[in-house]
């Protein structure tokens, strides 16, 4: 159970990588990993485009993918042989962390037991055509170095991971290597896979509206479902239209490869009927948004109105029962 739901992290974390929350970019991310003691691959390594794996390779695989039959351009196969290249070479600085990693934080004995070294890129184009790529590698989920394109250099999270990025840093032609493929190469490659048959794929969100009833409110959910692919924007609009704040869920994937995710707004019982209150869904499916306004149920304006005849009663009864005992008292006298 321990190892499934650890994977399960690592795949979903593969897929929102980069994401930078706009529902128009592309992220073509790589997931290197080293690990010890999680039932996983001793070593593995995933290239995706948004949620969608583009390679796959691990170290229980005798060979790595064949370059796929819509990459038949001539650059577009001097890419796949690239990565197959560099999965190797990805393998080798990766362990080195990891080796560095546990001597550095003293993670031997039976601390040696569990440990994970992680490298993450990406590269990220912006519906404006401008880009942004980073690299960062982190050891049991904390972060331990990251590269500074500008200077072209490796720069130390913390004062164990100084060992490993100098390290890296003396090797001059590894920086010139990682340099020129953050600056260049996955923009290229980027621009490639992005015409992959399965990242052009679009499922139109369906949109729900339901309600909750509370003491004093009603909470009112927008549950958005069945889109893919996965980057979303959900937003609550209310009275003239303005942004409307509300508690929202992750991005869940559904069985069938979608996803779906939902926001919540807490109108006012008072508030009931007299505002508008709008669901907003922005995804790249669609050309512009889908709009969905709360319609609200009879049966929570019933039960509106029931609460307030309750709050009424109780007044009316207290009021009552109060003349009563003032009576009484007086009769005693």
């Amino acid at each position: 159970m321990r190892s499934s739901f650890v994977f399960f992290l690592y795949l979903l974390r593969g897929a929102c990588s980069g994401s930078d929350g706009d529902p128009e970019s592309l992220n073509l991310c790589i997931h290197i990993a080293v690990s010890r003691g999680f039932n996983l691959p001793e070593f593995l390594q995933r290239t995706t485009l948004n949620d969608v794996t583009i390679f796959y390779h691990d170290s229980t695989m005798a060979s790595k993918m064949p370059c796929p039959d819509w990459l038949n351009s001539i650059a577009g196969q001097w890419h796949w042989k690239h990565i197959q290249n560099w999965a190797d070479r990805n393998r080798r600085v990766i362990t080195q962390g990891f080796t560095s990693a546990v001597q550095q934080f003293n993670r031997t004995g039976l601390l040696a037991d569990s440990n994970i070294y992680e490298g993450w890129g990406c590269c990220t184009l912006f519906p404006n055509g401008t880009y942004r790529s980073w690299l960062t590698h982190k050891f049991n989920g904390k972060d331990f170095i990251s590269l500074d394109l500008n200077k072209r250099v490796f720069v130390a999270a913390v004062s164990e991971a100084v060992l490993y990025k100098n390290q890296r840093c003396r090797d001059e032609r590894d920086m010139d290597d990682i340099t020129d493929y953050y600056r260049k190469v996955i923009i290229d490659r980027l621009n490639i896979f992005k015409n992959a048959p399965s990242v052009r794929i679009r499922k139109v969100p369906e949109v729900r509206i339901f309600e909750k009833q509370k003491a004093g409110s009603i909470t009112v959910t927008c549950h958005v479902t069945g889109f893919y692919p996965r980057a979303v924007q959900v937003d609550w609009l209310g009275p003239d239209l303005h942004p409307v704040d509300g508690g929202v869920t992750d991005v869940l994937p559904n069985e069938d490869g979608t996803y779906q995710t939902r926001r919540s707004v807490t109108v006012p019982e008072e508030d009931v009927g007299k505002h508008t209150y709008s669901c907003v869904v922005l995804h790249s499916s669609v050309e512009h948004n889908i709009t969905t306004v709360w319609v609200v149920e009879k049966r929570s304006r019933f039960a509106v109105w029931m609460s307030l005849a309750c709050i009424c009663l109780l007044i009316i009864g207290f009021g009552f029962w109060s003349c009563c005992r003032s009576n009484d008292l007086r009769n005693q006298k």
